[in-house]
């Protein structure tokens, strides 16, 4: 008997990540699936950990270098902003 595989990154919501599109294309994506109420910082803090979750958890090397990709450009984003992490 086949054991069935057992998932343990379940997505909250779908981000819009796609391993063809440029970086720029896929932070914009992104970045337009998020609720329109936040503010800019709490979007592209999201964005790179979406992203850094995602390249943490696929076994795609492209998907995982791009999603890496990803999440460095929306680092550098929350950086030029002068965005706080927030704090728990």
């Amino acid at each position: 008997m086949v054991k069935p595989v057992i998932k343990f990154f379940k997505p909250t919501r779908v981000s819009g990540f796609k391993k063809e599109k440029t970086i720029k294309a896929n932070i914009t994506t992104m970045l337009g699936n998020l609720p329109k109420n936040w503010s800019f910082c709490r979007k592209i803090d999201r964005v790179r950990k979406q992203a850094q979750a995602l390249a943490n958890v696929t076994k795609d090397k492209p998907t995982e270098k791009r999603a890496k990709q990803v999440a460095k450009e929306a680092s550098k984003r929350f950086k030029q902003k002068t965005c706080k992490i927030p704090r728990k």
